[in-house]
């Protein structure tokens, strides 16, 4: 006896140890993919709010009328006004050329520059801010707006056209997570097939023989969470230097990463020790073989 306890001992250890890494695997994985769509999210909000409107004004506009105005939309995020003389001093900034001297007057009119609330852009797209540049361009004293339309609807479509086949891939990719850790939990479960049987035999009732299990599993869930998360971070911390959106993240985006996959690897756990479980109780000896 005293020889057998220590192989079991060694055995079980090996056997949480691996239970623990592959759903450690799998949520790694699974937690890379969702840190992706984050990435890309974020992107694709960057974009737009790097994106300009200009509204360009008649003359004798007051600017700061026009500046509350507009700052009192849901879809703008800041507002500035540019007259005449400011914005050609800023062209004549650009081009290094003082073409203010021999001109006499501005030839630039006064402007309101627009940045967009990004959350807003992400809800409405390009055709919602089609339909509200039409609504800006009707107001009082707006000559026209101008914003580069032709590149955010190419943008816009390359979004759209791999949004769908990514997401049909994530829920594939979570369909096998959720097989494969349901698998290693059965297998770890399954080399106590005879235990289990023997505690329903002896009238153990189904609900206190599945919490050890369900226990020991959701244990395995965490500790294999835990390991997930570390890779994930460690890749994020790799790819910072070359994604200017990982630059902007801290403790929200991580702490999100680090509940989900928590959640995920406990959930799945439990769910699977308590159907492997359930297997076994009632079953007849000749199937425990």
């Amino acid at each position: 006896m005293r020889q057998i306890r220590p192989a079991r001992s060694k055995a079980h250890g090996f056997s949480a140890f691996s239970t623990a890494l592959g759903v450690g695997l799998t949520l790694g994985i699974l937690g890379a993919f969702i840190a992706g769509a984050l990435v890309v999210r974020e992107l694709r909000q960057g974009w737009w709010a790097l994106m300009a409107v200009q509204v360009v004004l008649e003359d004798g506009v007051n600017g700061d009328d026009v500046v509350k105005k507009w700052m009192a939309e849901e879809a703008v995020a800041q507002a500035v006004f540019l007259d005449a003389d400011s914005a050609s001093a800023e062209m004549e900034r650009e081009l290094g050329e003082p073409f203010m001297d021999f001109l006499g007057t501005s030839p630039l009119p006064a402007m309101v520059e627009i940045r967009l609330n990004p959350d807003w852009v992400g809800r409405s797209g390009t055709e919602g801010l089609a339909a509200l540049v039409s609504q800006w361009e009707s107001r009082e004293g707006v000559v026209r707006v101008a914003y580069p339309r032709r590149v955010l609807d190419r943008l816009d479509r390359g979004f759209s056209d791999w949004t769908v086949p990514l997401s049909l891939l994530l829920v594939v990719f979570m369909a096998v997570a959720v097989a494969q850790i349901f698998n290693v939990v059965r297998l770890s479960v399954f080399g106590r097939r005879q235990l289990i049987r023997s505690m329903d035999l002896v009238g153990a009732p189904p609900r206190r023989i599945r919490r050890p299990f369900i226990a020991e599993a959701m244990g395995y869930g965490l500790v294999g969470a835990i390991l997930a998360y570390a890779a994930v971070v460690g890749l994020l911390g790799m790819l910072k230097p070359y994604l200017f959106v990982l630059q902007s993240w801290g403790a929200e985006q991580l702490v999100f990463l680090f509940v989900l996959q928590v959640a995920m690897g406990l959930l799945m756990t439990g769910l699977s020790a308590r159907w492997a479980v359930a297997r076994y109780l009632g079953a007849r000896l000749d199937k425990l073989v």
